[in-house]
């Protein structure tokens, strides 16, 4: 692992004469995979700009600066990114990623810029790398994602042959090596790129939207919403505005948990894109419901009065099915896999600010009375929440052993959508995986127990049911909206899940014999305490 400019030169050539040398008869071969790519050169030359690759120095899976995923690929699409950088002391927040292409295929392409950009727009990183080491492209990922002009979306591309020039190697050093990410030179760099001008939009139809992740999904949040209200209030008039606020809220609920299984990859066989797959949409997902409520349990998918009962409730297919076709889109530019839990969290406290207002004949979406005399929604920034949670919580549970911490009880008596619970139940997570690592003499016997799992880069992770059980015995929370209590429900459960896998929760739901989803009704809770 290089520590300056010269070192990570010297060793990049190396690379580079090797690439060099048989290239035409191997490395540039139809039957020279991607992951071999990865192994020979993509892995080294990202080691040599001084990242800890291979987590020689840094044991703590909390306290990585880079993560890596293998072997990830499902169908003809990818749902996660092949490397996530970030700067210590802050390993919560991505700075940028890489993903990784073999050098068979052209680099540039539509589909591949597309991913890359995706992944650093959800992720709210500026910009993204995209290799194949033949080739190195540097991508603005400032704005939306869209497939039809995300290819003009480059800002810097290397050849190989400009690893060897001094001067381009330089540049391109600066800009992703450790030394200089931790100095700010991502976001340095992204602040001097010029906005499209008007005459470039027009020339290449560049869709210029530079919402956040955040402002964006909301947007979109309320236009679902409001489209599958004005549909269901049609079809059926008796439907008053609380109970079209409450079923359209559901509904989205389930369809967004959906797609977090998805991206996730924890869910194989249910989708959106499945329920959206041919005629009648909304039985599809009525009957998608009820068999995932049997596999995951928790308020997300449990029996609701007018969706699943099969009775009353009269649904515009072609409506519910648009719906599904926005979120299940392949080109869709969200990525429930890279969208940090906390933005979701402040995307649903800006959502529950409006509420469905009806006449006889009509649905709308307005702000809620209160909020509109505020000025509009207000939450808590994460690095508020993290900050506060570190320096109360994370002092109290600070030398303490986890057994002791599971009999610790921590309650938010407002909870909202449950913003500083997600990060009460963050810090254990990570303080008592930290501690397990730590504890070499007893790996064996956390292994055997179930506590804890190995990851490929033997780190340990706590399981599906340790995290279950913090959830349960330690996270405690109350508010007087219902809708808010659904919502820090669902945070809590997608962080849960946040690193399972198909065969980790199926697994852990055979041993169990029950849903993976705990219910939390008696944890966080709907009232008024008195």
């Amino acid at each position: 692992m290089a520590e300056n400019l010269d070192d990570a030169f010297s060793e990049v050539q190396a690379l580079c004469k090797d690439f060099e040398l048989y290239k035409d008869q191997t490395y540039l071969g139809p039957g020279y995979s991607e992951s071999q790519a990865r192994t020979d050169f993509i892995d080294k030359f990202i080691t040599a700009l001084g990242w800890d690759v291979r987590h020689v120095h840094q044991r703590n899976p909390y306290e990585q600066e880079v993560k890596v995923e293998r072997n990830v690929n499902v169908g003809a699409g990818q749902k996660r990114a092949d490397y996530a950088f970030f700067v210590a002391p802050n390993f919560r927040d991505v700075v940028f990623f890489v993903e990784a292409k073999k050098p068979t295929l052209a680099l540039a392409t539509a589909d591949n810029y597309f991913q890359a950009i995706r992944y650093g727009w959800n992720s709210s990183t500026p910009l993204a790398v995209l290799t194949d080491f033949h080739s190195l492209h540097i991508l603005d990922c400032r704005y939306k994602p869209d497939i039809d002009t995300a290819i003009h979306r480059a800002v810097f591309k290397f050849d190989f042959t400009d690893y060897s020039d001094p001067e381009k190697f330089a540049q391109l050093y600066w800009l992703i090596s450790r030394e200089a990410v931790a100095t700010g030179s991502l976001e340095k760099r992204a602040a001097e790129l010029p906005t499209p001008s008007r005459r470039e939009i027009q020339k290449t139809l560049f869709k210029l939207s530079d919402k956040s992740i955040d402002e964006a999904f909301l947007e979109d949040l309320d236009s679902m919403r409001e489209s599958l209200a004005k549909a269901l209030k049609a079809d059926n008039p008796a439907l008053d505005g609380p109970a079209l606020t409450e079923v359209t809220q559901r509904i989205l609920d389930r369809l967004v948990f959906m797609r977090f299984l998805e991206d996730k990859l924890i869910e194989t066989q249910e989708s959106v894109g499945k329920i959206n797959d041919g005629d009648d949409a909304w039985r599809r997902f009525v009957a998608s419901s009820k068999r995932l409520d049997q596999r995951y349990n928790g308020t997300v998918f449990k029996h609701h009065y007018l969706i699943d009962s099969g009775k009353g409730l009269v649904v515009n297919d072609k409506v519910f099915a648009d719906i599904c076709d926005t979120l299940s889109d392949p080109n869709s530019p969200y990525d429930f896999n890279a969208i940090p839990i906390h933005i979701l969290g402040s995307i649903y406290e800006r959502f529950l600010g409006k509420i469905i207002v009806v006449t006889p004949k009509r649905a709308r979406l307005e702000e809620k009375p209160e909020v509109r005399r505020i000025g509009g929604v207000y939450y808590t920034p994460e690095y508020i929440v993290r900050l506060i949670v570190s320096e109360t919580v994370g002092k109290m549970i600070e030398g303490k052993k986890p057994e002791v911490i599971l009999e610790m009880r921590f309650a938010d008596i407002a909870c909202g959508s449950g913003s500083f619970l997600l990060g009460i139940f963050d810090e254990i997570i990570r303080y008592m995986t930290k501690r397990y690592n730590q504890a070499k003499s007893d790996r064996a016997k956390l292994l055997k127990s179930g506590v804890c799992f190995e990851a490929e880069d033997g780190t340990l992770h706590l399981s599906l049911s340790a995290r279950r059980e913090v959830l349960l015995r330690c996270i405690y929370g109350v508010d007087i909206d219902n809708q808010a209590v659904e919502v820090a429900h669902l945070s809590l459960y997608l962080k849960l899940l946040e690193e399972a896998t198909t065969a980790t929760a199926r697994n852990y739901q055979l041993e169990i014999g029950v849903a993976l989803l705990p219910s939390l009704t008696k944890n966080i809770v709907a009232g008024i305490l008195s």
